[in-house]
């Protein structure tokens, strides 16, 4: 019994020794990343029959085990790895955030300091340094285009060099997961099935620190291994086999790097940027590259090829300063076309922009399958398919929000990416230095047939004075007001003007052409044969009037109806025939009722549009036209509106300017392209605007989630580390607990001692 007794106090020294190993274990791994807190099992030795009962046989340990809660674990990795994407793409989206919304950075100012100075052009159409503000407007406009793009193009390298150091780090967890892997099935198998605690801990930590990177899962194998897979179920390690990630450059854009996979036959899979969404800041970033980078570099480049076409469109329908139409002020980018890299030699397409306006923000993808073509909008999904064999057969050229496809040459499976704006502000550039091609003056000029000559009374005039020469200055004349010259004694003249304030001063020039200035009312000494001139008036008087005699001028009213035209505007296709000889629309009230044309209709026809919406139109070569109040009329390339009723024998014009110098009208609507709604239904301030407030609201978006997300981290790990951390005055508790239970299993022994030297004594 007392050799039992002996082997019993063994069996605790040994517990105690292993418990005290196992918190000096715990103490020393207090601050190791990963480690969990390990505990010593105890189990019973059991007991031996000796007829009267069961007597114990002392303690044995079961074994080490780590204190690990599964359900915990796999919350704090679920936590950890939302937390890391959130932080990839807020460090992100915070940059450009600030880039776009700065005041003085931004694109705004320029923006607003171009048209303030197109505005001021306007005002003063003929002077150098207007135009020389607007010329250099533009080239700081383009300089910020330009600028704010390169910084997104610095987002997109730094997004790339950060994908080729994510996949290194990758792929050295991945070979320590799978050495790992291999060390616990072998230490499991020496150990009899008992876990190596410290191994799984190290397991747990890589797997743990790749989560960080990409969203884990794992799958845990009946050796011990676990095999882990990233994203959406890509196989990162098989057991002790590890896959080999590559950043590899996109098929079809050689600039955007992607994730990819080296093949066991040779060569690499791509893997789609959708399979690493969900989490880890790899998932970050290629959202962060998706949601908001490609569509913001995409919205800056459509304000630029927007305002760069509307500017040049509105140039090439206006004459320069010395009076030929205008050319561009802008270059603007053509959509980027990239070939996959598996294309056919010979595969080719050629996109157009034909509508800025209709730009989206998006990219595209044309493709070939052998029978139809396919355009699909990246964005939405959204198809267009273009299929010569059905009926009826969809043909090229197609065009597609604002880009128009011309017909491609492609083999089954060629595809091409399309991104219509993703160059827009990169390769905007000045096509204009001259300040003298800047086009203010529009190309056309319309008018009624106002007072042109003047009116002359004479009714009771006894004298011989006889007037000549007589003519009308309808630029310096005052419509309405009238001139009255009357003789007295002498005979000398007096001149009295009615409806105009003050009365202009009149002007005679004798034929030997000295002229004299006498102010109205004055006497004027009469020289037969002098010229008078006075308020746009002019006449030569001869002869000897009499006293009394009266010469009334009043101006010969031109239109006598309540009509008159507008100021007119042309289209591109007005140059191809420019008007040469003004066109004439004279008003008849007896059939055809209408305006008969000085010229007919030129080639392509007329179209009259009425006050409600609908059309008419008439062929070329007619020579008159109807006529209800409001109609307008397009022809030529021109068009032009008449409102109110002419009275028969009313005369419209419409001619070609030939005073382009101080014409601002043109210089008035490109001016107006400031306020117009050039992209869709928005301005392009407005479509600006739109972007940073998308940026501005993603941003605060990601940093409230990523707020929320970090405090949920903290109380899940706070509550993982209560279970499964080392707490020092637990184990210092511990420490002394295991110490008593060792001196008292040492007590058991000396007790067992002394029992058999009693023993040996008796027996002696």
């Amino acid at each position: 019994m007392a050799t039992n007794i002996f082997s019993i106090g063994q069996s605790a020294l040994q517990a105690a020794m292993a418990a005290q190993a196992t918190t000096s274990h715990n103490i020393s791994n207090a601050t190791t990343p990963g480690y969990n807190r390990q505990v010593v099992v105890q189990s019973t030795a059991g007991g031996i029959n000796y007829g009267y009962g069961f007597v114990g046989q002392g303690t044995q340990v079961a074994e080490i085990k780590r204190v690990y809660n599964d359900f915990l674990v796999k919350q704090q990795l679920a936590s950890q790895t939302t937390a890391s994407s959130l932080d990839s793409y807020y460090s992100q989206i915070s940059q450009i955030n600030n880039l776009l919304a700065d005041s003085d950075a931004g694109l705004s100012p320029a923006l607003q300091d171009f048209f303030k100075s197109v505005q001021n052009f306007a005002s003063n159409p003929n002077t150098d340094a207007s135009r020389q503000s607007v010329l250099s407007m533009a080239s700081t406009l383009v300089a910020r285009f330009q600028s704010l793009n390169d910084q997104l193009a610095q987002s997109r390298t730094s997004v790339n060099n950060q994908i080729t150091s994510t996949v290194d780090t990758l792929n050295s967890y991945a070979s320590q997961l799978a050495e790992l892997n291999k060390a616990i099935v072998k230490a499991q198998g020496a150990g009899g099935g008992q876990a190596p605690n410290d191994l799984l801990d190290q397991r747990d930590q890589v797997i743990a620190n790749i989560n960080k990177y990409a969203k884990v899962s794992t799958v845990p194998q009946d050796n011990g291994a676990v095999s882990v897979f990233i994203g959406s179920g890509q196989p990162l390690v098989i057991g002790d086999v590890p896959s080999t990630l590559v950043a590899t450059p996109s098929k079809d854009d050689l600039t955007r790097l992607q994730i990819g996979y080296t093949l066991s036959g040779g060569g690499t899979a791509t893997i789609p940027d959708s399979f690493f969404y969900d989490g880890g800041s790899l998932g970050g970033l290629l959202k962060y590259r998706t949601e908001t980078l490609d569509p913001a570099q995409n919205s800056l480049g459509r304000v630029a090829t927007a305002l760069g076409n509307a500017i040049n469109d509105q140039q090439k329908l206006g004459l320069d300063q010395n009076g030929v139409q205008g050319t561009n002020m802008f270059n603007v980018a053509p959509p980027r076309v990239t070939g996959a890299t598996a294309n056919s030699a010979t595969a080719a397409v050629t996109a157009t922009i034909t509508n800025a306006s209709a730009l989206t923000t998006s990219d595209y993808t044309l493709a070939y399958d052998g029978t139809k073509y396919t355009i699909t909008r990246l964005s939405d999904n959204n198809k267009t398919v273009v299929d010569p064999t059905a009926t009826p057969a969809g043909t090229f050229p197609v065009t597609v929000d604002g880009v128009t496809y011309s017909a491609p040459t492609m083999a089954a499976g060629d595809s091409f990416k399309i991104q219509p704006t993703v160059d827009g502000a990169a390769q905007l550039t000045m096509a204009m230095s001259n300040t003298q091609l800047i086009a203010g003056a529009a190309p056309i000029v319309t008018g009624g047939n106002a007072a042109s000559t003047v009116g002359l009374t004479t009714t009771g005039n006894t004298g011989s004075g006889v007037v000549s020469n007589s003519s009308l200055d309808t630029s310096t004349f005052v419509q309405g007001s009238k001139l009255s010259f009357a003789t007295s004694a002498g005979p000398n003249l007096t001149a009295t003007w009615t409806g105009v304030t003050p009365a202009p001063s009149i002007v005679v020039t004798n034929s030997a052409g000295t002229s004299t200035t006498y102010a109205a009312g004055a006497p004027i000494p009469y020289v037969a044969g002098s010229t008078y001139s006075s308020g746009g008036v002019s006449f030569t008087l001869s002869g000897t009037p009499a006293t009394g005699d009266n010469f009334n001028f009043a101006p010969v009213a031109g239109n006598k109806g309540t009509a008159s035209i507008s100021a007119g505007s042309v289209d591109s296709s007005y140059f191809a025939t420019p008007l040469t000889t003004p066109l004439k629309m004279t008003y008849s009230t007896t059939a055809p009722v209408g305006f008969n044309l000085s010229s007919a209709v030129p080639a392509g026809g007329a179209v009259i549009t009425h006050k409600d919406g609908t059309t008419t139109n008439v062929a070329a070569g007619a020579t008159s036209l109807t006529y209800v109040p409001g109609d307008s009329y397009t022809m030529g390339g021109m068009t032009f509106a008449v409102t109110g009723q002419p009275s028969n024998g009313d005369q419209f014009t419409v001619s070609a300017n030939t005073n382009a110098t101080s014409d601002n009208r043109n210089a008035l609507l490109l001016a107006g392209v400031q306020t117009k709604n050039t992209i869709g239904n928005t301005t392009l301030q407005g479509s600006y605007s739109q972007l940073v407030a998308t940026i501005g609201n993603k941003t605060n978006e990601i940093n409230v989630t990523n707020t929320a997300e970090k405090a949920r981290l903290e109380a899940i790990t706070g509550e993982l580390s209560s279970e499964s951390g080392v707490n020092q005055d637990e184990e210092l508790a511990n420490m002394i607990k295991n110490q008593q239970q060792y001196q008292a299993a040492a007590k058991i022994i000396q007790a067992a001692s002394d029992m058999l030297n009693v023993l040996f004594q008796v027996i002696n």
